[in-house]
C-alpha cells in the first residue's frame, strides 16, 4: 500500500441477481485530496459508496483505511473510522431546532451532573456554525425553516464536529442555488487544507473540473480511468463516461414548424418579470434562459397557472386564457415538467404505472372507478415507447434512476395528450447517457406536432435542442437568438446583459 492513500478499495466486485454491479474496481483517495467519482446512472458509483458505507459487503476485493485492512465494514464502524456522508437528500429532523439537530447524540454537558442547558447549547451552535461554515443561524430556529442550502451546511458542520478523516459528498449541489453552491465549494476547499479526504460525486461536469484534483470514471461497473483533472475538458469526461462525444447527444433538427400554439403578450408578474412576449408553434422548441433571478424559471409556472400575473395575456390555440389553473391547463393540453422532480414531478411511493396515468385518469376510468387493465396497457405502451428501465410497471417509482424518473414524468404528460410541454430544467441531476435519451424523446415530441418551452441554464442543452432562445436579464427578455446566432458564447454574453455586437467583438 502507498502511504499517500488514506483509503484504498482494491479489486472490488459486487453482483446482484443477474447484474454485475462492480467488476474489479480500484479506487484510491489521498489525504487532502478532492477526488471526483463519476459515471452514468448504473455505472456503479452508488454500489461502490454503499460498500464503503457498510450497507453492502463486497463479494471480492479488499478495503484498507489508513493502512489497515477492514474485513467487515458496518455503518457504526464506518462512522467510528471517521468516514461521513453528505447526501443529496437532506437527512435532517425538521421539527428539531438547529442546536438540537447539530448536537443530536453528541450533546454538550454544562454541569457536573451532565445536564444540558438549552440556551447555552443554542449559543454554542451559533458559534460553531459561524466559525465552521460561515453562516449566522439562530440556534433556536427550526430546521424546517432553513433553506436547503442551510440544511446542507448544517449537515456538513455536524460531520465536522465528529473529527472526520473522509467526507463523501453525493450530488451536494443538485438543489442548491448558485450562491449556496459557491459557499459549499469554499468550505470543501477549506476541508482539503485540513488534510480531510473528499470524495465528490456529481453529474455537473463543470463542477468536477472546477473543484476536483483527480477523477475516477466508472462505466457499466468497470473502472475506465483515474486521471488528474488539470488539462481535461467536459468533452474528455463525457467520452470516458459514455464512450461517445458530446455532440452525439443531440438529435438533428429535422422539424416541420406549424401553426402557433402559444402566444404570450406583455406578460408581467410583479417584480419577477415584465412585458414578456413570444410565440411557440407546433413542432418547435423555444428556449428561455438567464442568470439566477432573471425571472425565466417563474415565467414557465406563470404561463401554466397564471400565478401572480399582474398584466398581459396568454393565448393557447387562438383562445385567450383567463383564470387558468393546473387542472384547466391539463384539460386544454398543457403539461408542466417541474425542476424539482422528486417532490413535485412524481409521487415517490406510488408505482410507475400509477405515476404515468396521473394526468389522464379520466381516460382509464369510468364513474370514478379505474379500469386497471386499460391503465396497465396504457402504462406498458409508454414504458416501451420511452424505454423506461424498470423491473415492472408495479415498481415503486422512487427506486428508479433519476433519468428514468424523468422519463416517467414526461410519460405522464404524453399520456394526457399534451400539445404544449413546459420543461423546467428537464435534465437536472441526470447523467449524460440519460440526457441523450431525454433529448431524443423531446425531439420525438416536437416531430409529432407538439410545442416545447424549454427553461434551462445548460447552454449546450439549449443550443443543441432549440430553434430559438429567449435570453432574460433582470426580468426582461433582452434578446432572441436563432440561426447562426445560436452559439453558447453568444447566449452567455446576452445572459450577462451584453449584446450580439459584444459577442462578435470577442470572437
Amino acid at each position: 500500500m502507498s502511504d499517500d492513500y488514506i483509503l484504498e478499495m482494491i479489486n472490488i466486485s459486487k453482483e446482484f441477481p443477474g447484474v454485475k454491479a462492480l467488476q474489479n474496481v480500484n479506487f484510491q483517495l489521498r489525504e487532502g485530496e478532492i477526488h471526483g467519482l463519476i459515471g452514468e446512472n448504473g455505472a456503479g458509483k452508488s454500489t461502490l459508496m454503499k460498500i464503503l458505507a457498510g450497507i453492502y459487503s463486497q463479494d471480492r476485493g479488499e478495503i484498507r483505511f489508513q493502512g489497515q485492512i477492514q474485513d467487515q465494514l458496518t455503518p457504526r464502524l464506518v462512522k467510528k473510522l471517521g468516514i461521513h456522508f453528505i447526501h443529496q437528500e437532506r437527512y435532517v429532523v425538521s421539527y428539531l431546532t438547529v442546536a438540537e439537530s447539530l448536537f443530536l447524540g453528541i450533546e454538550p454537558a454544562y454541569t457536573p451532573l451532565k445536564l444540558i442547558k438549552r440556551r447555552s447549547m443554542e449559543r454554542e451552535a451559533e458559534k460553531v456554525l459561524k466559525e465552521t461554515v460561515g453562516i449566522p443561524i439562530p440556534g433556536n430556529k427550526l430546521v424546517r425553516d432553513l433553506t436547503v442550502g442551510e440544511q446542507q451546511l448544517l449537515q456538513i458542520c455536524r460531520a465536522l464536529l465528529q473529527q472526520p478523516k473522509v467526507i463523501v459528498f453525493d450530488e451536494p449541489t443538485a438543489v442548491l442555488a448558485k450562491r449556496e453552491a459557491e459557499q459549499l465549494f469554499k468550505i470543501i476547499r477549506e476541508l482539503r487544507k485540513k488534510n480531510i479526504g473528499i470524495i465528490y460525486i456529481s453529474h455537473y461536469l463543470s463542477e468536477i473540473l472546477d473543484i476536483c484534483d483527480r477523477i475516477t470514471v466508472l462505466r457499466n461497473g468497470v473502472k475506465v480511468n483515474t486521471i488528474e483533472t488539470k488539462g481535461l475538458t467536459i468533452e474528455d469526461i463525457v467520452y470516458m463516461m459514455a464512450g461517445r462525444h458530446i455532440d452525439d447527444q443531440f438529435p438533428s433538427k429535422n422539424r416541420t414548424i406549424g401553426k402557433t400554439l402559444l402566444d404570450v403578450k406583455g406578460l408581467t408578474r410583479s417584480t419577477l418579470f415584465r412585458n414578456v412576449s413570444f410565440q411557440i408553434r407546433s413542432g418547435e422548441i423555444v428556449g428561455v434562459t438567464g442568470l439566477m433571478g432573471s425571472g425565466h424559471t417563474e415565467l414557465g409556472m406563470a404561463i401554466y397557472d397564471h400565478s401572480g400575473i399582474t398584466d398581459g395575456r396568454v393565448e393557447f390555440e387562438g383562445k385567450r386564457l383567463s383564470r387558468l389553473n393546473p387542472e384547466r391547463a391539463v384539460s386544454l393540453g398543457m403539461g408542466y415538467v417541474h425542476e424539482d422532480r422528486r417532490n413535485l414531478g412524481i409521487i415517490q411511493n406510488m408505482s410507475v404505472r400509477e405515476n404515468i396515468t396521473l394526468a389522464s385518469l379520466k381516460e382509464v376510468s369510468k364513474a370514478g372507478v379505474i379500469n386497471t387493465a386499460r391503465e396497465s396497457q396504457k402504462a406498458a405502451e409508454l414504458i416501451e415507447k420511452l424505454e423506461i428501465r424498470t423491473p415492472s410497471q408495479e415498481e415503486t417509482v422512487n427506486y428508479l434512476s433519476g433519468g428514468n424518473q424523468q422519463k416517467v414524468v414526461i410519460a405522464k404528460w404524453l399520456s394526457s395528450g399534451a400539445k404544449l410541454f413546459i420543461l423546467n430544467q428537464p435534465t437536472v441531476a441526470v447523467d449524460v447517457g440519460a440526457k441523450a435519451e431525454i433529448y431524443a424523446l423531446i425531439n420525438q415530441i416536437v416531430e409529432q406536432g407538439a410545442g416545447v418551452l424549454l427553461i434551462s441554464q445548460d447552454l449546450q442543452e439549449l443550443v443543441g435542442l432549440c430553434d430559438r432562445i429567449l435570453v432574460m436579464y433582470r426580468g426582461e427578455v433582452i434578446q432572441e437568438l436563432a440561426g447562426d446566432h445560436l452559439t453558447t458564447d453568444k447566449v452567455m454574453v446576452c445572459m450577462m446583459g451584453g449584446s450580439l455586437n459584444d459577442s462578435s467583438n470577442n470572437e
